[in-house]
């Protein structure tokens, strides 16, 4: 069964999302770990999107797809900014703590928490899937 939720594009949004991610998770009988570890790609993708994607001030819209397949949990990002290849991008690695700010770790939790994370861009929309694996 696969239980879909659409959030405007604002970062009020990401709370609500998050506890909608992590009940999703627990009724398809994920494990704590697993739960903490959808939710926290989860709300860095969506922040990222929310951030970063849109360069106006009109109303876009995020799709989350929430999934169970054999062997993984499986999370959808849909959305409408800009193309972004979250894979293709290049990731800060600051050799001390004063090349290290504040920001820019997301990309780098997200490709290090999820055990496998896609890419697409189709018919003018983003879509990113993550996957967590589970034992059967």
């Amino acid at each position: 069964m696969s239980h879909v939720r659409r959030v405007a594009s604002r970062i009020r949004e990401l709370r609500p999302l998050s506890a909608w991610v992590v009940e999703v998770a627990r009724a398809l009988g994920c494990p704590r770990e697993t739960c903490a570890d959808a939710d926290l790609c989860v709300t860095e993708s969506v922040a990222n999107i929310v951030r970063h994607g849109h360069r106006d001030d009109t109303t876009h819209e995020i799709g989350v797809e929430v999934l169970r397949e054999p062997g993984a949990l499986v999370i959808r990002i849909e959305d409408d900014a800009r193309q972004f290849d979250p894979l293709g991008a290049r990731v800060p690695q600051p050799t001390s703590l004063d090349e290290a700010g504040p920001t820019g770790r997301g990309l780098l939790l997200i490709r290090r928490t999820a055990d496998a994370v896609s890419y697409e861009r189709r018919n003018g929309l983003n879509q990113l899937t993550l996957r967590f694996a589970l034992a059967e």
